[in-house]
């Protein structure tokens, strides 16, 4: 059993959750809850794809899979040796008027970052679980680019049956669900699109096999906001906001054994654009309620300065910083804390 305190901060968030919408709630302190860490699992849409990717392989000691919705392979900024990153993601990782990512360069790179002791051990991705989704009316992040990341998984070891490929054959450029959102092949907004699939119960199912499909249409509760401030640094250098979104599923606020997931938003879909609409309405938290898994939503921050950063993606082109898909770089070091405060 976990002590009085540490289950009454958990409580205290779920009561939040129940009382007031979250946008109206002040962020809580992340609670300590019985969390196996080594059963971490990420996912994330676009530039939260990449971000789910990054730390699938930078921290594969402790993250066991990931899920990539409309995003691209590991290092696919760093794939032409001496140009920009910035430049490689716009003509090689998003659309491929530069060619298609380079496999043998995107091994390479992560060979190297091994050896350096950058990234964990590889050998960890021999077990690794890994979901993909390409919508082939994708007009942002090109089948191409989402190929290369299958290709690239497989060249690192995971085997083939722990890789799933999803494709629609009307999807945008958007994470997708059953019931909510624009239609299908709608391009904005706060990109989620409803195209008759459950993409978040689709990857949490792949990524743990043992989950139970809920019988609710809608979570529970509600998410909650969370203070990012003790993980982030300084902010014109890590480019994250001051708060993100938890859900904690009642099980997990009352000590039983959870599991954590981090779902990433993409780019235009942080709480500054789209307040806790992904956190809400992507289809995690009700997945969560029966099969005890806590989920994270971190935040990215569209007006910090001076990441050069906009539209409120998440570091997958350098813009903090060429260890930006490291264990060292700003990112990744915040979302690893926050693992850490949150699991025993």
């Amino acid at each position: 059993m976990l002590p009085k305190r540490i289950l009454g901060a958990a409580a205290v968030a779920l009561t939040a959750s129940l009382a007031l919408p979250a946008l109206a709630q002040e962020p809580i302190k992340l609670p300590k809850l019985n969390i196996d860490v080594k059963q971490t699992t990420t996912s994330g849409v676009s530039s939260g794809a990449y971000m789910a990717t990054q730390m699938h392989i930078a921290y594969s000691e402790v993250v066991a899979g990931a899920a990539l919705v409309a995003g691209g392979p590991y290092g696919c900024a760093d794939n032409i040796p001496g140009a920009l990153p910035a430049q490689v993601a716009l003509q090689r990782c998003m659309k491929t008027d530069a060619g298609a990512p380079d496999l043998g360069q995107l091994v390479q790179n992560v060979q190297y970052r091994e050896k350096s002791k950058s990234i964990d051990s590889l050998d960890n991705l021999k077990t690794a679980r890994v979901y993909l989704f390409n919508g082939a009316k994708d007009t942002v992040v090109t089948t191409p680019v989402v190929e290369s990341a299958d290709q690239l998984y497989k060249a690192l070891k995971v085997p083939a049956e722990n890789i799933s490929f999803a494709k629609n054959s009307d999807a945008e450029h958007a994470f997708v669900t059953d019931n909510y959102g624009k239609a299908c092949d709608f391009l904005g907004g706060d990109y989620l699109n409803n195209c008759q699939y459950d993409q978040a119960g689709a990857l949490l199912k792949h990524l743990y096999p043992d989950v139970k499909t809920p019988n609710a249409a809608e979570a529970k509760a509600q998410p909650v906001k969370f203070s990012q401030k003790e993980f982030i640094g300084d902010q014109s250098r890590s480019g994250m906001l001051e708060y993100g979104y938890v859900y904690i599923p009642e099980a997990c606020s009352n000590g039983q054994q959870c599991r954590l997931h981090i779902a990433f938003h993409g780019c235009q879909m942080s709480a500054e654009k789209i307040g806790d609409s992904f956190a809400v309405h992507a289809g995690y938290n009700r997945w969560a309620d029966v099969n005890n898994i806590v989920v994270l939503y971190p935040q990215i921050k569209h007006s910090a300065k001076p990441t050069s950063n906009p539209n409120g993606c998440w570091d997958w082109f350098a813009y903090t910083g060429y260890d930006y898909n490291l264990k060292s770089g700003f990112q990744p070091t915040a979302i690893r804390k926050m693992m850490t405060a949150l699991a025993k």
